[in-house]
């Protein structure tokens, strides 16, 4: 991949963008006028509430949200960046430079991601300084070093995150009125993130603004390797106006619910066999698991995370019930509560693996992370509290583990785990289909295995641990603990 190239495609878009004055104006007023603005409402907010204070937590907020704005006009020029080509007829000049496909779509992705972050680091450049010229007092207490650090994090991240989806949005589409109603899945998410952000620096969560970093990164990253990895220029040319088949994805789907085959086999290599449910337990169950070796790597390592965060997470995880105060109830067998803890729990799962499609599999591993996390929490909580390791008692951490957790969670947690990877192979769909496969086909492929894996794995699994929960677990909790 030439630097060169990337270069000078970058350059290009850059000179066009900054000497066309329809973007330049709002800009300007973004970059200088806005910043005034919002220290001028920080004075009358002090006047009228009369608390310096309160204020004063805002100002990391209004820091972000004055690099956040001009940062989102990214998604202007990211969504032309090649639909707009399109309908300049200037697409076939552009993709007939003799130069390959990442140094071409690294070099439009570099160039929609300049101007806006400029501009934004000029904004709150701006804001800074004239409040600290202004009102020295919220500088000094408002913005200090960690924070204004975190803020320009976030704002790098988000930038890169929203250019990087709507350059993909650009490259698959047929139109820049296309462009803009897909732009929705990008901008509503990053509006969620935002207003979450300004709930974590009111709180004062810098502890979760960190981790909304790494988060905002990884799913930047992953966003830009997508991008990479779908970006091809043969099929920008020879895409004409998509029609939606419904009728063909259907049989496709079918195709793949029917019959095991690794990813990447063409869908017409299929023999067509009918679906059998002991090929799928003697020969198809294994060959998917061997496939899926690395989504379970990640599952397990998200577990093992969950059991290495949760006494830090102590705080959720007893608001959500899973507190070592409750250890020594010993509630009463319930048949029906069993089937619906079992079906509730495998519901939970596949909303998880439907949203992995928007989160490239973040909320799946949510699932065994937060598992792991309750009980690592609680028997931290246990052996502070003076219980040992090494004999029962009713403060033993491995008395716990033996009632609560061991009878069902051997079907349970190994259930969340596999369910995770499943989720996290969806997720991962988008990013980079193999060789003979569409991003369609192979998220088509993914949920094909989920279905299966879930009506015939996960379910009963869910099913028999949440049974076993009710019948075995109470009688063993009530021997150990007492009636």
């Amino acid at each position: 991949m030439s630097m060169s190239a990337i270069r000078l495609i970058a350059r290009r878009e850059v000179n066009d963008t900054l000497t066309d004055w329809r973007i330049l104006v709002p800009i300007f007023i973004l970059t200088f006028v806005l910043p005034q603005i919002l220290i001028a409402a920080s004075s009358m907010a002090i006047d009228f509430v009369g608390d310096r204070g309160s204020i004063i937590r805002l100002i990391p907020f209004a820091m972000l949200l004055v690099g956040f704005v001009p940062a989102s006009f990214s998604l202007i020029t990211a969504l032309e960046s090649f639909v707009g080509e399109r309908e300049r007829n200037s697409l076939e000049a552009l993709l007939a430079m003799p130069i390959s496909d990442n140094a071409l779509y690294l070099g439009k992705l570099i160039s929609s991601l300049i101007p806006p972050l400029m501009s934004s680091f000029l904004a709150m450049a701006v804001f800074g300084i004239s409040l600290r010229v202004r009102e020295p007092d919220l500088f000094a207490r408002g913005l200090t070093f960690e924070y204004l650090t975190v803020v320009l994090l976030l704002i790098m991240a988000k930038a890169v995150m929203m250019v990087a989806g709507a350059v993909i949005i650009s490259s698959h589409t047929t139109s820049i009125r296309a462009a803009n109603l897909l732009a929705s899945f990008v901008l509503l998410p990053t509006a969620a993130i935002v207003q979450l952000e300004a709930l974590l620096v009111i709180g004062q969560r810098r502890d979760m603004l960190w981790l909304s970093v790494v988060l905002l990164m990884v799913i930047a990253a992953v966003l830009t390797r997508t991008g990479m990895g779908t970006f091809n220029r043969e099929e920008i040319l020879s895409r004409e106006h998509e029609q939606l088949n419904l009728r063909q994805i259907a049989t496709t789907f079918t195709l793949f619910l029917r019959e095991y085959q690794p990813a990447g086999t063409p869908p017409e290599t299929y023999t067509g066999a009918p679906f059998s449910l002991r090929r799928f337990y003697l020969t198809e169950l294994p060959a998917l698991l061997r496939e899926y070796r690395l989504p379970l790597l990640v599952a397990l390592l998200a577990a093992l995370a969950g059991a290495a965060a949760g006494p830090a997470l102590g705080g959720f995880f007893e608001r959500i019930g899973a507190s070592p105060g409750r250890v020594g109830v010993t509630p009463e067998p319930d048949l029906a509560l069993g089937i619906i803890t079992g079906a509730a729990n495998s519901l939970r799962l596949m909303i998880t693996a439907i949203l992995a499609i928007f989160s490239f599999g973040i909320f799946s591993l949510m699932v065994p992370f937060f598992a792991f996390g309750g009980v690592s929490y609680v028997t931290a909580a246990l052996a502070a509290g003076g219980g040992s390791w090494f004999e029962l008692g009713p403060a033993s951490p491995l008395q716990f583990i033996l009632g609560y957790v061991a009878p069902h969670g051997l079907m349970e947690l190994p259930a969340a785990i596999l369910g995770a990877a499943l989720g996290v192979r969806i997720g991962a769909a988008v990013m980079a289909p193999p060789r003979g496969f569409t991003v369609g086909q192979n998220i088509m492929w993914s949920l094909a295995q989920f279905a299966r894996v879930w009506a015939f794995v996960l379910l009963p699994m869910f099913l028999l641990a949440g049974l076993v929960q009710q019948l075995v677990t109470t009688r063993i909790l009530a021997a150990l603990y007492g009636a």
